[in-house]
């Protein structure tokens, strides 16, 4: 073999040795960034279960505080079906009575006279005239005391259940509507006003969506309640507007309640902060409501002054597809 042909030979050999070199670089490589992105995505789907627990933490919490209001909501309704099978009831046994005479009369076991002083014995003790006239008014009344139960106790079952936190085309007022429906009894003894306007549907998770709603409503009515208790305003009162503008959905929440001083508006998004007493607050309803409203690409801002309440601001853009 010629001294050319051997360089030739020792170049090839120099040439595979670089290229299995690189071919191996390369393969560990691939199988390092395989393995760094398996691991990537394990600890992304850890962050989601951690996100969907501390969310329903959260839901609980708040369904903890809205506890003794929705109680109250289903008792209402309570008393007066209570009160009226009470009612129908005591007249069953008269028209049950009622309805035997009816049957002797016409069995001729019974003549005219022993059958009106039945009746009249039986109208005296039982007023079954006055029932007669009332007594669809008081099934209806019971019906409806039913269906109102059923609703509140279907809504606190709804915002309870673990959601898969989907997104689908909707019209965010139902989140609002929901929301509402749910803190009725809460929000009674203050003067709420709800501007609704026409919005186009938009890719959203309504479920989430109505948790942002509910906790700054519950926001905004302990800081009215604070501020009558204070003396800093006798008439509380929230006002809710959605509406669109932009290509944004705008969600607004105010109060004139005991609003928020500087040093302690700077920490409202974080973690577990709370000015409320233990028991009336987990420090997690705006840090929940930041991260909701940030998962649907929108913003969420607070302007507060102490002693002349509170905005906060919802922008969400409008989104047609994924």
């Amino acid at each position: 073999m010629s001294n050319e042909s051997n360089e030739y030979y020792k170049a090839y050999l120099r040439e595979k040795q670089a290229r299995d070199e690189l071919e191996t670089l390369l393969e560990d490589k691939t199988r390092s960034l395989y393995l760094a992105n398996q691991e990537l995505e394990a600890n992304l789907a850890q962050l989601k279960r951690q996100h969907a627990a501390i969310l329903q933490s959260e839901k609980m919490a708040t369904l903890g505080v809205m506890s003794a209001g929705v109680a109250h909501e289903i008792n209402n309704p309570l008393a007066y079906i209570n009160g009226n099978i009470g009612t129908l009831g005591q007249v069953a046994k008269g028209v049950a009575d009622l309805i035997k005479a009816s049957e002797s009369f016409s069995m001729n076991a019974s003549d005219q006279d022993e059958f009106k002083e039945t009746f009249t014995r039986l109208e005296s003790q039982y007023q079954l005239c006055f029932f007669a006239e009332d007594a669809q008014d008081l099934i209806d009344d019971c019906r409806d005391g039913c269906q109102r139960i059923a609703t509140i106790v279907a809504s606190l079952l709804d915002f309870a259940r673990p959601k898969n936190n989907e997104f689908v085309m909707a019209d965010m007022t139902e989140a609002i509507d929901s929301a509402l429906g749910l803190l009725a009894n809460q929000l009674k003894h203050i003067e709420l006003n709800v501007k609704k306007s026409d919005i186009p549907m938009s890719y959203c998770n309504l479920a989430a969506l109505n948790q942002v709603i509910i906790n700054l409503l519950m926001n905004a009515k302990y800081a009215c309640e604070q501020a009558k208790s204070d003396g800093v305003c006798s008439a509380p009162a929230i006002e809710l507007q959605i509406k669109e503008a932009n290509e944004q959905i705008m969600i607004n929440v105010m109060d004139n309640g005991t609003g928020i001083g500087q040093d302690t508006l700077e920490h409202i998004f974080e973690p577990f902060f709370t000015t409320k007493p233990v028991g009336q607050g987990t420090g997690m309803g705006l840090a929940v409501a930041y991260g909701i409203v940030s998962e649907h690409s929108g913003t969420i801002n607070v302007e507060s002054k102490e002693g002349e309440g509170t905005t906060v601001t919802i922008s969400i853009p409008i989104k047609h597809t994924t």
